[in-house]
């Protein structure tokens, strides 16, 4: 470590999966007289469990238990500072922030991502998104709008459109949504004196097939559940524009509904692609193989912003919420391993597994690449997200079966 910095101040950014666990992990390790200031720094002043967003959207799990206070989950030596980050300062090493600019010996960012609308026309101003538990209350509040106003509406084809919900993007995120509110729908209809069978799911990837780098097997099931459900499944549907009738695909063909939600992608927020750290795909910063920033020893990279090659494929692994935590632990072994004089620890990704909801009945796993789908699966997911939300809020990051058992999706 820089032994000319009193105190030795380590900042993270970004209190999600990845900036969370590390946080937590740092301040059970890191002794009383160690000489370290930890800093965290978020916008928000709680922790969102974004595997459980589709819920809020569906209407079956209220916001407020998706949102865990930092307040009650930090340690005492953690100063948290609730801002949101401007910029850098490489050279001067320091994190710009509306709080004001905060020195750092080393800098954490685990600042997550935000939706990609990839430039298709219209889609920003006509689709809502899922990436937050504020989106997933607006996706309930505008489903349940068009549901009143599909009361008013005299022609029945107006009133089945205002009460269709139209999906673009047919990974996790797509699927647990659609599967939450082929659930909801209904109930919703009922209590504004609705016919039921006129709300409408439809789900749209451009890819030949949900759940895209998926088993064949996990695919077919979680097709069969959505089917099950009611759910339109559309694949090799490229959208091509948003207009206000609905998605336009490249066919010609357009796709009308009352309420849209786009779920196709995410990318890294524009002050990380502008700050002069080396990019990649999706402007995903490039690592090291002790996720520090290239050619920036002083940076570790964690979560959604980190660019990490699949030692199988060469492709950057997925952004999800079991690698982040995998990312937060192992930079904070070598942020203490630093401290310590001692040697890195390079990062090496453990898959345990993928589990997604799809309904609030069922779901699809693959676990020790054996797929299985219904309540079983369902029932994984539960298990995995009470043992997260142990380690967190009662543990201090302290996890009894590591850092996740499976890769739990809705992200």
């Amino acid at each position: 470590m820089d032994g000319a910095q009193t105190p030795y101040r380590i900042v993270i950014a970004g209190a999600g999966y990845a900036g969370l666990r590390a946080t937590l992990r740092l301040s059970a390790r890191l002794d009383e007289g160690s000489g370290v200031e930890l800093t965290l720094v978020d916008r928000r002043d709680h922790h969102q469990v974004l595997t459980e967003v589709a819920r809020v959207a569906g209407g079956a799990r209220p916001a407020g238990e998706t949102r865990i206070p930092l307040a009650r989950v930090l340690d005492e030596r953690v100063r948290f500072v609730r801002t949101g980050v401007t910029g850098f300062d490489l050279a001067g090493r320091r994190l710009l922030t509306e709080h004001g600019p905060l020195p750092y010996a080393r800098l954490v960012l685990a600042l997550g991502s935000r939706p990609n609308d990839f430039g298709i026309p219209g889609l920003a101003e006509r689709a809502l998104t899922l990436w937050s538990v504020d989106d997933a209350r607006r996706v309930l509040a505008a489903v349940d709008a068009q549901m009143a106003a599909a009361v008013a509406a005299p022609d029945p084809g107006e009133r089945r459109r205002r009460m269709t919900v139209v999906i673009g993007g047919g990974g996790a995120t797509g699927v647990e949504l659609a599967g939450e509110l082929a659930e909801e729908l209904p109930r919703l209809a009922e209590r504004h004196a609705l016919p039921p069978d006129d709300c409408a799911v439809v789900l749209i990837d451009a890819g030949p097939t949900i759940l895209g780098g998926s088993s064949p097997e996990l695919i077919a099931r979680a097709t069969a559940i959505l089917a099950d459900l009611g759910v339109a499944v559309r694949t090799d549907a490229r959208i091509a524009r948003a207009s206000a009738e609905g998605f336009v695909l490249e066919s010609g063909e357009t796709i009308a509904g009352g309420v849209f939600v786009w779920a196709g992608g995410v990318k890294v927020p524009d002050i990380v692609a502008r700050s002069g750290l080396p990019v990649g795909h999706n402007g995903r910063v490039k690592v090291d193989r002790y996720l520090r920033a290239l050619d920036h020893p002083a940076i570790f990279v964690a979560g959604d912003l980190a660019s990490i090659p699949d030692p199988d494929t060469g492709r950057a692994l997925l952004p999800t919420a079991q690698s982040a935590l995998q990312q937060g632990e192992t930079v904070a072994t070598n942020l203490l391993a630093e401290i310590a004089g001692e040697e890195l620890v390079p990062f090496s990704f453990l898959d345990k597994g993928f589990v997604v909801s799809v309904g609030g009945r069922s779901g699809v796993a693959e676990v020790g690449g054996r797929a299985f789908g219904g309540r079983p699966a369902q029932l994984l997911k539960h298990a995995i997200e009470w043992e997260y939300r142990q380690s967190v809020k009662r543990l201090r990051g302290w996890s009894p079966i590591g850092a996740g058992v499976a890769r739990v999706q809705g992200r």
